[in-house]
């Protein structure tokens, strides 16, 4: 069945135009004094998201600073991902297809008195050199347990060179960073949201 579309002159008088041919072809349209084509495409997303992973750590880090490379793990109780373009291996996370992705990073954290601890989400597009994407930083003072929550947009345009670490930063060997098998008190959510 030929598709139609309804134009309206301005005054409140339609026109319907139609035209055959086959569904996955270009249409011309027609219309007074101006002839135009109506391309269809296959490149259009569907709304929503295309891909949803969270990982988190299951044991507690008491270190000094370092690329938090153990304990990782995609949550396991109460979630279904959606797809699953990310993979894990001793701290490197990679991307099995290109494409714009959100990632959010939450960490808790303990740092002693006259320490700090933060994190960072650090990103390659060369498969080597990582540079500080984003960064979260615990409190000062006499507060010295905090929870922070970060975020960034990752542009993968080649699934060989880009890589994300996740990065504890302190000045002291005392801090922990918070990690467990049943909740997220540590972890990163990735999601994909297009095409690059």
């Amino acid at each position: 069945m030929p598709g139609s579309i309804k134009i309206d002159d301005g005054s409140g008088n339609y026109t319907i135009l139609t035209n055959g041919g086959s569904l996955g072809s270009d249409k011309t349209i027609t219309v007074p004094n101006t002839t135009g084509t109506m391309a269809l495409t296959s490149n259009i997303s569907a709304p929503g998201l295309t891909g949803f992973q969270i990982f988190r750590i299951t044991a507690d880090l008491t270190s000094n600073a370092q690329y938090v490379t153990a304990n990782w793990e995609e949550v396991d109780t109460y979630y279904e991902a959606i797809g699953s373009y990310i993979s894990e291996s001793s701290g490197v996370f990679s991307f099995s297809s290109t494409g714009k992705y959100w990632m959010t990073a939450q960490a808790e954290m303990y740092a002693p008195a006259g320490a700090y601890a933060n994190f960072n989400i650090e990103g390659t597009i060369d498969n080597s050199n990582y540079e500080i994407l984003a960064r979260g930083s615990t409190p000062g003072g006499t507060i010295r347990m905090a929870g922070t929550t970060i975020g960034t947009l990752f542009d993968v345009t080649d699934v060989s060179t880009h890589k994300i670490k996740f990065f504890k930063e302190t000045n002291s060997a005392s801090t922990v960073m918070y990690g467990n098998t049943t909740k997220v008190m540590t972890g990163i959510t990735f999601a994909r949201l297009g095409d690059t």
